[in-house]
């Protein structure tokens, strides 16, 4: 089965990210799948909502540690650019309303796309964290962007230096959901929220999307901008390569501060 599925039932898309032995890690050419999933979402005018999930019982563990390769600041730079981002921007610019249906772990990565949809719901045991520290890396894929926005900086800090777990039940009291629901009605609940937004004035909903995107200063663009120029000198510190090699010998990191 494909990695990352997409079918239309309806009026609703549906984005299924479906590598559920790994938590729904991205790995390989998923960033790129998903990029194009949600730029077919964006440009189907048969679509007029948005349907994002995890296969199993996670939303997605962020990117595969396990398949990271060493790069040079350059060629980080690209990937990062060609690919996270472009996901990234794919998802923030559709214009219909997308929907995260969110169970169990959303962390890294796939707390970003999380908070790049306009509406979560998010099962009761849901997890989530900014977790790209414990690899020894600065946040990306717009994480910082999205949180100090949602939360003020103070929380976000937080969140982003403690890289700590936290609930469903927090998520709500920080705005960073929508609704929390009991683990067996998510999917309902979640396509029934889809379904009845897909009935609203499409173009009109297009619209107040922007308003809420300009309203933000600076923009997503020049934000992932400046994560691009940060974020591949991080990993050619010795505490990313620690942040990887604790990972893969499943050990608590041991940083150095270099």
């Amino acid at each position: 089965m494909a990695e990352i599925e997409f079918k239309r039932v309806g009026a609703v898309a549906h984005i299924l990210i479906n590598r559920p032995e790994r938590k729904n890690a991205l790995a390989g050419d998923m960033r790129a799948q998903l990029a194009e999933a949600f730029l077919r979402a964006h440009v189907d005018d048969e679509v007029r909502a948005v349907l994002l999930t995890g296969a199993g019982d996670s939303f997605c563990a962020g990117a595969d540690v396990s398949k990271m390769a060493p790069r040079d600041v350059k060629d980080s730079r690209m990937q990062l650019q060609q690919n996270a981002h472009v996901l990234i921007r794919n998802l923030y610019n559709i214009e219909k309303p997308v929907i995260a249906a969110v169970r169990g772990i959303a962390v890294g990565i796939g707390l970003s796309m999380m908070l790049a949809c306009d509406l979560v719901v998010a099962s009761e045991t849901a997890k989530f964290s900014c977790i790209f520290a414990r690899r020894g890396l600065a946040p990306d894929s717009g994480a910082v962007f999205f949180l100090s926005r949602a939360i003020g900086m103070a929380r976000a800090r937080e969140l982003v230096f403690s890289t700590r777990f936290f609930s469903a039940q927090e998520a709500a009291a920080l705005d960073l959901v929508t609704r929390v629901v009991p683990d067996d009605a998510l999917e309902r609940e979640a396509l029934e929220l889809a379904e009845a937004m897909a009935a609203q004035p499409t173009y009109a909903l297009a619209m107040a999307k922007k308003m809420f995107q300009f309203s933000l200063s600076p923009s997503l663009d020049q934000f992932l901008e400046m994560e691009a120029l940060i974020q591949p000198q991080i990993r050619q510190t010795a505490d990313f390569q620690e942040g990887v090699a604790s990972f893969k010998e499943k050990r608590p990191a041991r940083f150095v501060g270099r």
